[in-house]
Protein backbone atom coordinates (compact mmCIF):
# COMPACT_ATOMS: atom_id res chain seq x y z
CA UNK A 1 0.00 0.00 0.00
CA UNK A 2 2.92 2.27 0.46
CA UNK A 3 4.48 1.75 -3.16
CA UNK A 4 0.71 2.65 -4.35
CA UNK A 5 0.21 5.51 -2.22
CA UNK A 6 3.74 6.76 -3.48
CA UNK A 7 2.60 6.18 -6.97
CA UNK A 8 -0.51 8.03 -6.31
CA UNK A 9 1.13 11.08 -4.75
CA UNK A 10 3.58 10.90 -7.76
CA UNK A 11 1.27 11.22 -10.25
CA UNK A 12 -0.80 13.83 -8.50
CA UNK A 13 2.67 15.80 -8.55
CA UNK A 14 3.08 14.79 -12.06
CA UNK A 15 -0.34 15.67 -13.26
CA UNK A 16 -0.16 19.32 -11.06
CA UNK A 17 3.21 19.95 -12.59
CA UNK A 18 1.68 19.39 -16.27
CA UNK A 19 -1.21 21.86 -15.51
CA UNK A 20 1.83 24.68 -14.20
CA UNK A 21 3.41 23.87 -17.33
CA UNK A 22 0.63 24.69 -19.48
CA UNK A 23 -0.35 27.73 -17.33
CA UNK A 24 3.51 28.81 -18.19
CA UNK A 25 3.27 28.17 -21.54
CA UNK A 26 -0.16 29.62 -21.52
CA UNK A 27 1.38 32.77 -19.85
CA UNK A 28 4.74 32.49 -22.13
CA UNK A 29 1.81 32.79 -25.09
CA UNK A 30 0.58 35.64 -24.24
CA UNK A 31 3.81 37.70 -23.30
CA UNK A 32 5.06 36.77 -26.65
CA UNK A 33 1.76 38.34 -28.14
CA UNK A 34 1.83 41.04 -26.37
CA UNK A 35 5.62 41.42 -27.25
CA UNK A 36 4.42 41.15 -30.99
CA UNK A 37 2.04 43.97 -30.44
CA UNK A 38 4.36 45.88 -28.87
CA UNK A 39 7.09 45.69 -31.86
CA UNK A 40 4.47 46.19 -34.34
CA UNK A 41 3.23 49.38 -32.20
CA UNK A 42 6.69 50.99 -32.21
CA UNK A 43 7.32 50.23 -35.86
CA UNK A 44 3.68 52.20 -36.26
CA UNK A 45 4.91 55.06 -34.10
CA UNK A 46 8.31 55.15 -35.63
CA UNK A 47 7.16 55.68 -39.30
CA UNK A 48 4.20 57.78 -38.14
CA UNK A 49 7.00 60.17 -36.76
CA UNK A 50 9.04 60.25 -39.56
CA UNK A 51 6.28 61.00 -41.79
CA UNK A 52 5.24 63.59 -39.27
CA UNK A 53 9.01 65.14 -39.58
CA UNK A 54 8.60 64.79 -43.37
CA UNK A 55 4.79 66.83 -43.09
CA UNK A 56 6.40 69.18 -40.95
CA UNK A 57 9.24 70.14 -43.28
CA UNK A 58 6.63 70.45 -45.91
CA UNK A 59 4.30 72.78 -44.62
CA UNK A 60 7.24 75.01 -43.84
CA UNK A 61 8.19 74.76 -47.42
CA UNK A 62 4.65 75.63 -48.11
CA UNK A 63 4.54 78.22 -45.64
CA UNK A 64 7.91 80.00 -47.54
CA UNK A 65 6.21 79.21 -50.79
CA UNK A 66 2.86 81.10 -49.71
CA UNK A 67 4.68 83.58 -48.24
CA UNK A 68 6.92 84.63 -51.74
CA UNK A 69 3.18 84.38 -53.53
CA UNK A 70 2.27 87.03 -50.62
CA UNK A 71 5.42 88.94 -51.77
CA UNK A 72 4.73 88.47 -55.28
CA UNK A 73 0.79 89.21 -55.52
CA UNK A 74 1.56 92.77 -53.05
CA UNK A 75 4.29 93.47 -55.48
CA UNK A 76 1.79 92.84 -58.39
CA UNK A 77 -0.32 95.03 -57.12
CA UNK A 78 1.73 98.19 -56.32
CA UNK A 79 2.10 97.91 -59.86
CA UNK A 80 -1.15 97.92 -60.94
CA UNK A 81 -2.23 100.91 -58.96
CA UNK A 82 1.20 102.75 -60.33
CA UNK A 83 0.01 101.52 -64.05
CA UNK A 84 -3.40 102.49 -63.29
CA UNK A 85 -2.32 105.86 -61.98
CA UNK A 86 -0.21 106.66 -64.88
CA UNK A 87 -2.68 105.25 -67.60
CA UNK A 88 -5.30 107.87 -65.70
CA UNK A 89 -2.69 110.54 -65.89
CA UNK A 90 -1.99 110.09 -69.78
CA UNK A 91 -5.38 109.46 -70.66
CA UNK A 92 -5.61 113.04 -69.41
CA UNK A 93 -3.01 114.41 -71.01
CA UNK A 94 -4.45 112.92 -74.49
CA UNK A 95 -7.78 115.12 -73.49
CA UNK A 96 -5.79 118.22 -72.80
CA UNK A 97 -4.11 117.89 -75.98
CA UNK A 98 -7.10 117.02 -78.23
CA UNK A 99 -8.85 120.27 -76.38
CA UNK A 100 -5.96 122.16 -77.37
CA UNK A 101 -5.63 120.78 -80.40
CA UNK A 102 -9.77 121.16 -80.77
CA UNK A 103 -9.65 124.94 -80.00
CA UNK A 104 -6.67 125.44 -82.69
CA UNK A 105 -8.92 124.39 -85.90
CA UNK A 106 -7.05 121.26 -85.49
Amino acid sequence: MTDNKKNIDLSVLIDQHKREIFEFQKKESEWIRVQNQFDGTKLIVEELAAKNIDLKKEIDRLAEENDNLRTVNSSHKKLNGELRRDNKYLAKQVEDYREILKKAGL
